[in-house]
């Protein structure tokens, strides 16, 4: 089964996607894939067509802070950057999960933003309160003014809990996530 794992940022995701791993799953992030796209050089062509070297760091290589700041400040900008990247993660997902003797978890936190539910077995949402997100954005380093640009740019959390077919709830401990992952894998074997 191919199941898609989704959730606003901050919620754990990628926590979540470590328990399926325990389990069997081999896990497809697809914000790695789009590092390894913004990264090849027809995708950095494109990049300093149109902003320049500024988007560039010292040795060559995207700045994704810098294109960060860029892109979730202006909803033109960050379309121009989806549309040279998405089309290649999508390419890459596909590959990664054509090999249907395992089951695979698919890490993807814009999956309903971009109507890709679709593609999956089974959607299964990540959700947590805002406080507790604000706080894992403040330890990975965000002001809380970049961390609410960023859980605005999504889809609100609520939307996609609705819209899941699965919710794991993260507010507490990695032990309560890996007991509901284990929880639902085994319901997953027997429904999907």
């Amino acid at each position: 089964m191919v199941i898609g794992l989704t959730g606003g940022i901050g919620c754990g995701k990628s926590a979540a996607a470590a328990c399926f791993a325990r389990r069997g799953f081999q896990v497809v992030d697809a914000d790695a894939l789009a590092r390894e796209v913004l990264t090849s050089p027809a995708c950095v062509a494109q990049l300093v067509g149109r902003w320049g070297q500024a988007c560039l760091a010292g040795e060559g290589t995207p700045d994704r802070a810098w294109i960060a700041s860029k892109v979730f400040a202006d909803p033109a900008e960050r379309a121009f950057l989806e549309s040279i990247t998405h089309p290649e993660v999508a390419r890459r997902r596909a590959q990664a999960v054509a090999d249907r003797s395992r089951h695979h978890v698919v890490e993807i936190p814009l999956l309903f933003e971009k109507d890709l539910a679709a593609e999956f077995d089974a959607v299964v949402c990540v959700s947590s309160s805002d406080p507790v997100r604000f706080l894992r954005l403040e330890h990975r380093g965000l002001s809380a003014e970049a961390a609410k640009a960023r859980m605005d740019s999504q889809a609100p959390l609520a939307e996609k809990v609705k819209k899941s077919d699965y919710v794991l709830f993260n507010d507490g401990d990695l032990v309560f996530l890996d007991a509901q992952v284990a929880d639902l894998v085994d319901r997953l074997q027997t429904e999907v």
